[in-house]
């Protein structure tokens, strides 16, 4: 009986490895990309995290490997996009570019 629990609690063991390993992904995935004049990329994705509905989660990242998370929404044709401690920024809808996440998931932005 003992051998039959040791290999219950390793299966279970086994279990919550692959779910952690497969369900519990913490990045929030990139679905849309766009490259700036005095940013290197800013990044959408489908996270809310700590963003006020309809907010998502986004990254402003530059050359030197720097980044800031922030929140992002669509308004009109532009994405607004407000990052601690920096202006907001509003890029136009079409300077993004759908990366192949938001392709598999069919999503837009609009």
């Amino acid at each position: 009986m003992p051998f039959q629990k040791n290999r219950l609690a390793t299966a279970a063991l086994l279990a919550a490895c692959a779910w952690v390993a497969t369900g519990c992904d913490m990045t929030p995935g990139v679905i849309y990309v766009a490259n700036g004049a005095d940013f290197n990329v800013m990044s959408l994705t489908d996270a809310q995290d700590v963003c006020d509905t309809p907010g998502r989660v986004a990254y402003l990242s530059w050359w030197d490997s720097a980044t800031l998370k922030g929140c992002w929404v669509r308004e009109r044709g532009e994405i607004v996009a407000r990052f601690p401690g920096m202006a907001e920024r509003r890029i136009p809808v079409g300077d993004f570019q759908r990366t192949e996440l938001a392709g598999y998931r069919n999503l837009t932005l609009d």
